[in-house]
């Protein structure tokens, strides 16, 4: 494939797994009216050399790869592998058995895209506002501060203002070192997302932004666990799956729970999940079902009604975090403004006391 066409394939690629659910739901309605899976895709072939180069490069691949009636084969790179693991369960059922998995996954990724746009909200805000606040310390640094310091001698700066001189001189003398420090940090934070394991990072899983991280995925895990056992796929089966196409994180915490879930001392599947990947109110959700009368359908409830209450609840610790950075900025201002100020007047008072030591 020539570069423009792979270019233009991966832009296709990209436009329907943003609009993935409503090509679930199309492929879904005609499924259910016994339209074949190939004839489906061989019209959004014939579509797309009509309309977009790109569109039909990617159909025309699906095409290749359907060819043995796999949907999920066809979808290998298009979409998350969260949605392949149920396509790929679903798909054994039949084309009506497929049709119905398509509607729920069609309704649940609408669900699983918002709470998407609120995580990435809940770190996109933080973000901006730490780089204006950095931006205003430096301005303040190497702008303000340098012109009192000219006019008065740092040493005859009242204590506050002596203190803002010293973040001013850190900042000019040690700034980019800073930077290059908290950019290394964020990147390292990045990493270790689905990455860290062990006792630390469980403890701080429990505090924000790890937290962050957890809910979204310990909710995501429970979407996905309960759609599989939806489609008759047993618990422990459901999360072999998943640990095959999780992160090194995920996979630390599904080992665990298979673990627990084949010890003698884990009479309900409640208690297996107990391993930190869930947040407090889902982990209790999770134990009440295990002991219900009928603890698959209860599960497979858990994971339908969870996404709203999750994206409730990154909303609620995306506003603490806001809020807490909102504070440490408005104080640290708060106090260079103070600083600034209080400098500025002791350099009032020492230039008009000049003239009444001349007439003296």
């Amino acid at each position: 494939m020539q570069i423009i066409d792979w270019i233009l394939f991966r832009a296709a690629a990209h436009r329907l797994k943003q609009r993935r659910a409503d090509f679930y739901y199309d492929m879904a309605s005609a499924l259910e009216d016994k339209v074949p899976l190939f004839t489906i895709l061989r019209k959004y072939e014939a579509r797309g050399r009509t309309r977009s180069r790109g569109d039909a490069l990617l159909y025309r691949h699906m095409l290749r790869e359907a060819m043995g009636g796999s949907l999920s084969q066809s979808l290998i790179g298009v979409v998350p592998t969260t949605e392949l693991i149920l396509i790929d369960a679903i798909q054994g059922s039949g084309d009506t058995g497929l049709a119905r998995g398509l509607y729920f996954l069609s309704e649940t990724v609408e669900k699983v895209d918002r709470m998407i746009a609120t995580v990435r909200k809940a770190v996109v805000y933080p973000l901006i506002l730490l780089v204006l606040f950095a931006g205003l310390m430096t301005g303040f640094s190497l702008f303000a501060v340098p012109v009192l310091a000219d006019l008065l001698p740092p040493e005859k700066w009242p204590a506050i203002g002596r203190g803002l001189y010293a973040v001013s001189y850190v900042v000019s003398h040690y700034g980019i070192l800073i930077a290059l420090g908290v950019v290394a940090l964020l990147v390292a934070f990045g990493v270790s997302l689905p990455r860290w394991q062990g006792p630390m990072r469980r403890r701080l899983d429990r505090l924000a932004p790890y937290s962050l991280y957890r809910d979204f995925s310990g909710a995501m895990l429970i979407v996905s666990i309960s759609s599989l056992m939806r489609a008759g796929v047993s618990l422990r089966s459901a999360l072999e799956r998943a640990t095959r196409f999780s992160s090194p994180w995920m996979r630390w915490h599904l080992r665990e729970i298979l673990s627990r879930l084949s010890s003698e001392q884990s009479t309900q599947f409640g208690q297996a999940f107990s391993t930190g990947v869930l947040n407090g109110a889902l982990e209790d959700r999770v134990q009440d079902a295990s002991e219900r009368r009928d603890p698959i359908a209860a599960f497979v409830k858990i994971g339908v009604g969870s996404i709203d209450r999750i994206e409730r609840s990154i909303q609620a610790s995306a506003s603490r975090l806001n809020s807490t950075l909102m504070a440490v900025a408005g104080l640290t201002l708060a106090g260079m403004m103070a600083g600034f100020f209080a400098t500025a007047f002791e350099m009032q008072s020492g230039i008009q006391q000049i003239p009444t030591v001349q007439t003296r």
